[in-house]
């Protein structure tokens, strides 16, 4: 169950968001701006996870479903306009893009079914994600270029070999703030920051 602390009080609160047959939540995600958290709320049909992202905004608890059934492992784009995320299917998983206002998918960054758990640089230049082979896992890394939503997709890029990585973890990052590029302004479409500061998870 998703629970908020207050790193004030240390103290839990239950915002008592919808569950479905008792199956709980799981990845939550604050946007960058701290006014909604996308979680997902498990659910299944038969034996198939269903699970779904759904969007809590925090000064109103106005609850909604951002996607339809198959997505899980939300994660941020530094301006707040877009969501990595894993899709789920009954053949295995991608990583995908989603536009953060209505959940539609923009960009399909992996075809293999073997990829998951995508976390956002926070450069805005690439992702990296998790990928499954031969019961292996391993971070591999995708370049974007360009203006988003039209980013230039570059090839994966394998960041470590036969590694054997917790599949339940996720990847982090840290770039130094000073190496940030500038956000873009509100008219202006997001940058995919391919002038950015080369950037490691």
């Amino acid at each position: 169950m998703l629970k908020l602390l207050d790193l004030q009080t240390k103290k839990l609160t239950d915002p008592s968001l919808p569950e479905s047959l008792g199956l709980g939540h799981q990845d939550p995600a604050w946007s960058p701006d701290g006014k909604v958290l996308l979680y997902v709320k498990d659910a299944r049909e038969g034996a198939r996870g269903t699970p779904t992202i759904n969007r809590d905004v925090v000064a109103t608890g106005k609850i909604s479903a951002l996607t339809t059934a198959g997505y899980m492992s939300p994660s941020w784009s530094r301006d707040g306009r877009y969501v990595a995320a894993t899709k789920t299917t009954s053949f295995g998983t991608d990583v995908v893009i989603l536009d953060a206002r209505n959940g539609t998918e923009l960009l399909k960054l992996s075809n293999d079914e073997l990829s998951f758990s995508p976390v956002w640089s926070p450069a805005g230049d690439s992702i990296a994600f998790f990928r499954l082979d031969h019961g292996v896992v391993d971070l591999y890394l995708i370049p974007l270029a360009g203006t988003a939503p039209n980013w230039t997709v570059g090839a994966p890029i394998a960041l470590t070999l036969s590694a054997g990585l917790d599949a339940a973890s996720r990847p982090g990052w840290f770039v130094p703030a000073d190496q940030l590029p500038a956000l873009p302004t509100p008219t202006a479409a997001p940058a995919g920051s391919g002038t950015a500061p080369a950037s490691s998870p």
